[in-house]
């Protein structure tokens, strides 16, 4: 039950950081810059999550 209230936090982090990275890129163009921005800051956010996963396993593990 824990794995699932990590996995949930972690998205909702993951979605949150993207949409803050996304607001301070976007030029207020509009919806669908704002939306182009966020996938694309969506593809810097997750690596980042990802490898600082690979390091929590590694050293707390």
């Amino acid at each position: 039950m824990t794995w699932f209230i990590g996995i949930g936090i972690a998205i909702v982090t993951i979605i949150w950081l993207a949409m803050e990275v996304a607001t301070s890129r976007d030029s207020g163009k509009g919806l669908r810059s704002y939306v182009t921005s966020f996938k694309r800051s969506l593809l810097f956010v997750i690596p980042l999550f990802a490898i600082g996963g690979v390091i929590y396993y590694i050293f707390f593990t």
